[in-house]
């Protein structure tokens, strides 16, 4: 049997983790003769246990390991000490499995920059520049804390946005379910009218009820058809350029573009922040900031800045020549180089576009609303009324 233990080690710490052992006195023996004073022990299950481990991940419990980690070295904590720690937590088993990985080869005498490469833990690109730089300088602590709030407001970001289409896509999601019920039980109850007096009934009575017998008469192949293009856009959605695509359509439009913009700088401004407070050099961190947007426009121009202050420009003057922020931007950039505070400015201008990209998004909810309660309407009322002209037309008798 497998036990899941929370205990004291040697130095006071606590620790967690699992043992095999026959019994759950043997398994407290076991953790006595390591040195572990044990306050919890309890049987795993093993269904749940092997269905976690199949399991990946989330975000969120990444997030949360990484904290830790970071806090652990703050507060003193050796490296060694601190992976080892984590490896025995009650954390996802993949998350412990990595840093088992990078205990080991740390012990090996690998840098931990290599060793988190490595892990292949989901992380972006700036992260493990931020390791590399914080493990040169010997500020690892404090490079890791500023990768963690930047992933951290990446993942705040991103479940802004998809807690604010929810309402959209539900309310969008019923209006068509209901069309369809309309469609499918509904409609064809009308079916004897078209095949008696179809002649006589308005043209759009006759579309909407040989539509409407044709889909209950078909019903099988429209979920089948259903059924594959949720998987078709399910596929399309994974491949990343095609995303970038999509991202650069709705970057077009008045509403929704201006607010994912927004967004898009917002990352780029934070990501640059952190990486600058990890003392990435300049160049560097420009670039690997520019790739963090997905928005291709915006990506070329900022992309175009690198290149720019490479050439001997200032920040400042580049992103004004590109025109990749706002006003309110440059001035913010320009008084950062001025002042020597490049790193909290841009953090400053991050959480500048945070605010107002929460007000444009509740602009463009007040938007989509109405509107999708309008074309829903619309396609109601349709039915609606061709179904009364099929009945008056039938039933129209001439005085």
């Amino acid at each position: 049997m497998r036990f899941r233990y929370e205990a004291l080690d040697a130095a006071g710490n606590q620790t967690s983790g699992s043992i095999e052992a026959a019994a759950e006195r043997d398994a407290a023996r076991q953790l006595a003769a390591q040195g572990f004073t044990v306050y919890a022990l309890r049987e795993q299950r093993a269904g749940a246990a092997s269905l976690r481990q199949r399991g990946r991940a989330s975000n969120r419990e990444l997030l949360l390991v990484l904290q830790e980690f970071a806090t652990l070295l703050e507060s003193g904590v050796t490296l060694v000490t601190a992976l080892s720690s984590l490896a025995k937590s009650s954390h996802h088993p993949k998350l412990t499995e990595a840093f088992a990985v990078m205990e080991r080869a740390v012990r090996r005498g690998e840098s931990f920059s290599a060793a988190f490469r490595a892990s292949a833990l989901p992380m972006p690109e700036y992260f493990h520049q931020l390791v590399q730089a914080g493990e040169a300088t010997g500020r690892l602590p404090e490079a890791l804390r500023s990768g963690v709030e930047q992933f951290d407001y990446d993942q705040r970001v991103a479940a802004e946005m998809k807690a604010a289409l929810v309402y959209p896509a539900v309310l969008v999601c019923s209006g068509v379910a209901a069309v369809a019920i309309i469609f499918l039980w509904v409609v064809p109850r009308f079916g004897g009218l078209l095949t008696q007096h179809g002649d006589r009934m308005p043209a759009l009575s006759r579309y909407t009820i040989g539509i409407g017998v044709w889909l209950s008469s078909h019903a099988w192949l429209v979920g089948l058809a259903l059924l594959a293009l949720a998987a078709l856009a399910r596929w399309l959605w994974r491949r990343p350029g095609l995303r970038d695509r999509a991202a650069e359509r709705i970057a077009a439009l008045p509403v929704l573009g201006e607010w994912l913009v927004e967004a898009e700088v917002g990352r780029w401004s934070s990501t640059l922040a952190a990486l600058l407070n990890g003392k990435v050099e300049l160049i560097r961190a420009l670039g690997l900031a520019a790739g963090s947007v997905r928005v291709a426009f915006l990506r070329n121009r900022l992309s175009q800045v690198a290149r720019t202050v490479k050439g001997g420009a200032t920040l400042s003057a580049a992103l004004r020549e590109h025109r990749a922020l706002n006003p309110t931007g440059y001035d913010l950039v320009a008084v950062g180089e001025a002042s020597g505070e490049l790193p909290k400015l841009l953090a400053a201008l991050a959480r500048l576009y945070e605010t107002t990209g929460r007000d444009r998004m509740k602009r463009a909810l007040q938007l989509i609303e109405p509107l999708a309660i309008i074309v829903i309407g619309v396609v109601v009322g349709t039915i609606v009324t061709a179904i009364i002209l099929a009945i008056t037309s039938v039933n129209d008798v001439p005085l």
